[in-house]
């Protein structure tokens, strides 16, 4: 199957999952990424908002002794950028593409945190080798394009797979979290 083809299914597998089921499932996630001995060192963690059917990881912020940044799109760079937030309810608003981002008014992070930072990053599917499929924009490529940061694929594991094509600009995950199991590649 080509990526196009592979982003039918595995979106279709989470949506899928009943409001119950994926209650259950988030928490679980949120328990197994405290787990993490990467998420233990952490001061600074990048986050995503969840768009209603990605694991929501809406019980981290505020945990104490770190530091929340969630992606905003710059349209003049055309990328995204990550922005700390203290109170998402407060600060996130619904932006480009209807996901919660920070408000336009917070101030980007200093490109020196972005190394010192555990990536949290949604997925559509990830495979058994740390290859991340997202949505098809290679915003999250070019976000973690440089230094060796830690990075984890957050999925249901229905969304995980033996191999998934890769592409030289695609980045590599070191960890997947599932609500069954943290996978280290």
């Amino acid at each position: 199957m080509n990526k196009k083809e592979l982003r039918e299914r595995f979106l279709a597998l989470r949506r899928a999952i009943s409001p119950e089921r994926r209650r259950d499932a988030d928490a679980a996630i949120c328990r197994n990424i405290r787990r993490l001995p990467c998420w233990r060192d952490a001061e600074h963690v990048a986050l995503y908002a969840s768009d209603g059917e990605e694991p929501d990881l809406g019980e981290l912020p505020g945990e104490p002794g770190k530091r929340f940044y969630f992606p905003r799109y710059n349209a003049e760079e055309k990328q995204y950028e990550l922005v700390g937030v203290v109170d998402p309810a407060g600060e996130l608003v619904r932006a480009k593409f209807g996901l919660l981002e920070p408000r336009p008014e917070l101030p980007a992070a200093p490109a020196g945190i972005l190394a010192q930072m555990l990536f949290l990053t949604p997925a559509v599917a990830c495979d058994r080798r740390g290859v991340r499929l997202g949505r098809g924009g290679g915003f999250y490529d070019r976000l973690l394009a440089g230094e060796n940061r830690a990075v984890a694929a957050i999925v249901y594991a229905c969304q995980l797979t033996e191999s998934l094509p890769r592409e030289p600009h695609d980045r590599m995950v070191g960890f997947a979290v599932t609500e069954e199991d943290i996978l280290t590649f």
